[in-house]
């Protein structure tokens, strides 16, 4: 895989991602955070179009005990292979924005085009075409935290800090597949019992075995579901109120529905300021307070607490047998 060539990490965060998708001109999607694998959370949330399950990376594994197996997808599919570094939460989000086929959904002008253009290239070829797009790419980074200093652009990978890895499970066809960027082709876990419409509860039988892989007590996994339920309850919204109102339960239903939008909308408004939050560069601000503070001398108990905090990191350090220097 190359280098990040100017892609930054990407938080597991809801509002991250359903930013991500409208500053690229997606409508009809919103991306929630799963809790849990309940039935009735999943439910909550429909329709669910496809989820995204951020996990420890921990290599490709025998392909031998993979479950599932690799199997190109009999109808048209979308399919790109992760070639940089830190695109993987984006090529995940892809890979399932643009397998989305519902009328519902409008993927606008920019990932129209690149679906347009990918018809016929291979994954590698479309994972280089995502890449090498400096809107996408802008539209990435711009939901890295800020950085003031650039100063890990081309720090090497430390081998004892964890990696952690994007991929989407969806259903495509009659089958449920997973879409992971970095395996040649995607992994077919099979006909979906019940029909398309079931795919949830397949999909959450597949997660369920993937995590039980992992050793007990491991807890660095997230799930989000990429879901139309925000345009669904506005569609479902315009046929109360189109109906005959004198019912008691068309009001129950209105007064449901509505309480339910509502909460989505306070929602988009919270990840809108957290997103702005996010962006924004903090450095002039905690400069102007340090000195501030240092003009005031109330910086020393700080400045000692910080010294103690440093020498029991030291020590710890080397109770372990880790060797660790004064400067570091």
């Amino acid at each position: 895989m190359a280098e990040s060539a100017g892609w930054s990490l990407t938080e597991s965060d809801p509002g991250v991602f359903t930013g991500l998708l409208h500053e690229l001109g997606v409508r009809g999607l919103e991306v929630e955070e799963l809790w849990g694998l309940d039935a009735q959370l999943l439910q909550d949330l429909e329709p669910v179009f496809a989820l995204v399950f951020l996990f420890k990376w921990v290599g490709h594994g025998d392909p031998e005990k993979m479950d599932g197996k690799l199997e190109e997808p009999a109808g048209p599919y979308y399919f790109a292979h992760q070639v940089i570094n830190n695109a993987c939460a984006s090529i995940a989000l892809l890979n399932a924005t643009l397998n989305i086929r519902d009328p519902n959904v409008q993927l606008g002008e920019e990932l129209s085009n690149l679906q347009l253009f990918s018809e016929g290239l291979d994954p590698e070829t479309r994972g280089w075409t995502i890449s090498n797009s400096e809107k996408i790419r802008e539209v990435h980074n711009s939901f890295a935290r800020s950085d003031p200093f650039h100063l890990e652009e081309n720090r090497p990978q430390d081998e004892h800090e964890d990696a952690y890895h994007f991929i989407a499970y969806l259903p495509i066809g009659d089958k449920l597949y997973e879409l992971d960027g970095l395996k040649p082709m995607p992994v077919s876990h099979g006909e979906i019992p019940g029909g398309r419409e079931k795919w949830t509860d397949m999909a959450r039988e597949v997660l369920e075995r993937r995590i039980a892989t992992y050793p007990a007590g491991e807890v660095m996994f997230n799930l989000l579901a990429v879901t139309g339920r925000r345009t669904a309850l506005q569609k479902r919204l315009a046929e109360l109120e189109a109906a005959d109102q004198s019912s008691g339960d068309v009001q129950a239903q209105l007064v449901d529905v509505r309480d339910k939008l509502q909460g989505i909308e306070e929602r988009l408004k919270d990840w809108e300021v957290e997103n702005t939050l996010r962006r924004h560069n903090y450095i002039g601000l905690v400069h102007a307070l340090l000195l501030e503070s240092a003009k005031q001398d109330t910086l020393k108990p700080q400045i000692e607490e910080a010294k103690q905090k440093m020498k029991q990191k030291i020590e710890e350090k080397r109770r372990k047998g880790e060797m660790m220097d004064e400067d570091d």
